[in-house]
């Protein structure tokens, strides 16, 4: 019998989830030759940022963390790298020559973009200035408009050119309250604060003015969608990692729920799981890379155990988590739009619905056509629609006590868009709802807090390659991010006490 201290299995690295984070690390180790595992409860890899494949339809866990009302298309800088690092081959095609429409409601209006308000290529910048001055002012003549749009290139440039370290430092104060201290035209603030709850940042006055500058410098380039051969939706920025992983003898435990990582004197040790029947493995491992959000850290490792800052500023993310609720339908052809007449020609991925009678209107949600640009999202021949909303436990209006207040708002837009397009009701072919609980990365990656770091201080060995932590990347690249640090970290601190693959002894 074995001894009861020795692990049921060695590795150089246990991953602790099987999202992006936790998978680019592991590629990353396992390319360099460390003995890689990993272990998640979810019965494929992915987790929250991934999809499941249902009748032919490739179904998302809450789509990009949770708001799958801004479709599939990022644009990714890390996740560059770290593939260089992993040797993946991502299956990306470039998102190009696209707009977005907003609509506005109570009044059913619609409005047509450029999709570079949100995801900028460096076009003609006026040009974009006088998109905005349209869009969101109630000024028409062409020499306000290039008046306007002037002013407002003067506040975005003085934003854009303040240096990153002065932007970390300006990351606690409130977009709103800079733009009330040092821009004294009414019209430039709202356009500002209109446009960030377009990216969406609502509500946009509560942004970060430090993270807003970040984000006007980072992203830039060309957006991308996954548009993998063997599977649909977000899983199709997964698969690779996972099929890398695989080639280099990596082990997978899904269905295998992490209960605790474990540490003696102050150094990692490795992972504790169990399956659907309460069995148990252990895995010892000198490094420990999680990519769970930081405060679901404490369900692993006792918080006394945890530093004291690390502990309040992932208290403080998920103090901004949300929740989502959709409807999802399989469409047997792409339905038509009742003002125009003509069939839906997928033209717009972003199709943002904006409410409210006030100066700034809120995000209240949005549909998009995965089949647009994933080849697997859809069976050959058909089509999927999304229609999403958020809903938030600090935003007054926005709570949802019951699944029938999720619901309530969810069909609202479902009911707009049977009246937008003239037969929505022929295409359809099934539909059903989806409700996922927090967290989504948006709530907290513009808000006016600092995150928690990669690196457990406490603990040599752990680190987490999360979303929730702290860095420069956007969106879902802060996962990437996150996992590159964690990666070089490790590698530093921890390498030597590791065994390269081939000599390291398997479980």
């Amino acid at each position: 019998m074995p001894r009861s201290d020795a692990p049921d299995h060695r590795y150089d690295a246990v991953i602790v989830g099987a999202s992006l984070g936790g998978l680019s690390a592991g590629a990353i180790l396992a390319n360099k030759g460390y003995s890689v595992a990993v272990v998640d409860a979810m019965p494929q890899p992915g987790g929250r940022m991934g999809a499941t494949e249902q009748d032919g339809y490739w179904i998302s866990w809450g789509q990009r963390d949770g708001l799958g009302s801004t479709d599939l298309a990022y644009i990714p800088h890390y996740l560059y790298e770290a593939a260089e690092l992993a040797g993946v081959t991502l299956n990306f095609k470039p998102f190009c020559d696209k707009y977005f429409r907003l609509h506005w409601l109570p009044e059913r209006t619609t409005t047509e973009l450029p999709a570079e308000l949100v995801v900028p290529n460096n076009n003609d910048p006026m040009e974009l200035l006088r998109e905005m001055v349209r869009c969101f002012s109630t000024v028409t003549e062409a020499g306000e408009v290039e008046q306007l749009a002037a002013g407002l290139g003067k506040v975005l440039g003085e934003l854009s050119d303040t240096p990153t370290e002065e932007a970390w430092q300006l990351v606690p104060v409130r977009l709103d309250d800079w733009l009330l201290r040092n821009v004294d035209d009414l019209q430039i603030r709202q356009i500002i604060l209109q446009q960030a709850e377009c990216n969406p940042f609502s509500p946009a006055e509560e942004s970060s003015l430090g993270r807003y500058i970040m984000h006007l410098n980072h992203v830039n380039g060309i957006a991308v969608v996954p548009d993998d051969p063997e599977v649909g939706g977000m899983q199709g920025t997964i698969q690779p990692w996972y099929r890398r992983l695989k080639e280099l003898g990596a082990d997978f435990y899904q269905g295998w729920k992490p209960v605790e990582i474990t540490h003696e004197h102050g150094e990692v040790s490795g992972v504790v799981a169990i399956n659907d029947g309460s069995l148990v493995k252990t895995f010892g491992a000198p490094i420990v890379i999680s990519d769970w959000p930081g405060w679901m850290l404490t369900e692993l490792v006792e918080e006394r155990d945890l530093p004291t800052q690390f502990v309040e500023a992932a208290q403080a993310t998920r103090n901004y988590a949300s929740e989502t609720a959709s409807w999802w339908a399989g469409l047997t052809r792409l339905p038509t739009v009742r003002a125009t007449g003509e069939v839906e020609d997928l033209s717009s991925p972003w199709e943002r619905i904006l409410w409210g009678n006030g100066a700034i209107r809120r995000f209240y949600g949005g549909f998009y056509f995965p089949s647009a640009f994933s080849q697997k999202s859809a069976p050959p021949g058909k089509h999927q629609l999304v229609v999403e909303t958020v809903g938030s436990s600090n935003q007054p209006g926005r709570e949802w006590r019951r699944w029938a207040d999720a619901r309530k708002v969810v069909d609202s837009m479902v009911d707009y868009l049977f009246d937008y397009y003239s037969d929505l009701e022929d295409c359809v072919e099934w539909s059903s709802y989806q409700r996922t609980d927090p967290p989504s990365i948006l709530t907290w990656y513009i808000k006016p807090i600092y995150r928690h770091p990669v690196k457990i201080d406490t603990i040599d060995g752990l680190y987490m390659a999360s979303a929730s932590a702290e860095g420069n990347g956007s969106w879902i690249d802060i996962e990437a991010g996150s996992a590159l640090t964690a990666v070089r970290l490790a590698e530093f601190e921890r390498g030597q006490l590791c065994q390269r693959a081939g000599q390291s002894p398997r479980g």
